[in-house]
């Protein structure tokens, strides 16, 4: 992906971990986010614990966010799932047992209610070697449900990604039209330029070539950021590979790498 899952821009000028939290918020007493250690988060309604162990995979994150909750059962659910609604959430959690949809064959783990008590068998199953969530629905004795039970509407609410190019495809899914901003500084700015302009979502490479076609601008050197400049996307990451997505209301912001430091 190229960047932190969490602060993916989604609509309504959230992040897309802002954006899962507000969905999951209506239909549950309390949302517990789990995150890595060196992973800094955005304001959040919810109660952040940090994973103790990630070197030991999803597995051992799922243990540490069940051990932290207060009901009996939780809906697991991960930061790439921005098409959940509280009603999808609420119908898994009434069902009262552990159980996961499956969808082409595939149990959708990350998409499942498990117990409170899972966590303490979770622990037992990463000391055996079997690190996988999966491993951990299975030991639960899980209900799998077929999708063609559930009403999810188009979209289904576990569709996530592990690429641009699938994050993107979600964007899209939400808003065909959806758009961004590239603010230029300094030399980029100069030439005729608007200092802000508009361009549909894409890979940086895509943004960029909407700003500079027809105008006498380099930004691009091959497949990388012009040396002579350098790029922040939403304040956060100065950035220079061309394949980084860039979402939803995201300003793209181009100075002098010079200025920069």
């Amino acid at each position: 992906m190229g960047r932190a899952k969490a602060w993916l821009p989604w609509f309504g000028g959230r992040t897309l971990v802002e954006h899962v939290v507000e969905r999951l918020r209506p239909a549950v007493d309390e949302v517990v986010v789990v995150t890595s250690a060196d992973l800094d988060l955005p304001p959040l309604e919810a109660r952040v614990v940090r994973d103790r162990e990630p070197e030991r995979g999803p597995l051992a994150g799922l243990r540490d966010g069940l051990a932290a909750v207060e009901s009996d059962f939780a809906f697991v659910t991960a930061t790439d799932a921005p098409f959940l609604t509280p009603a999808y959430v609420g119908a898994m959690l009434d069902r009262g047992v552990a159980c996961a949809p499956v969808a082409d064959g595939h149990v959708q783990v990350l998409s499942a209610v498990m117990p409170r008590a899972g966590a303490a068998l979770a622990e037992r199953l990463l000391t055996a070697g079997r690190a996988r969530p999966l491993a951990l629905l299975e030991a639960l004795d899980f209900v799998a449900i077929d999708e063609g039970e559930l009403d999810v509407g188009e979209t289904p609410p576990w569709l996530g990604f592990n690429t641009p190019e699938a994050y993107l495809d979600a964007v899209r899914a939400e808003d065909p039209g959806a758009q961004c901003e590239v603010e230029l500084l300094g030399r980029a700015a100069t030439d005729g330029v608007p200092p802000v302009v508009t361009s549909p979502v894409g890979s940086l490479g895509d943004v960029l070539a909407h700003v500079t076609t027809g105008r006498e601008l380099t930004l691009v050197e091959e497949d990388r950021v012009a040396r002579a400049h350098l790029v922040s996307l939403g304040g956060r990451d100065l950035v220079r590979a061309l394949g980084l997505p860039v979402g939803p209301g995201e300003r793209v912001t181009v100075l002098d790498a010079q200025a920069g430091g």
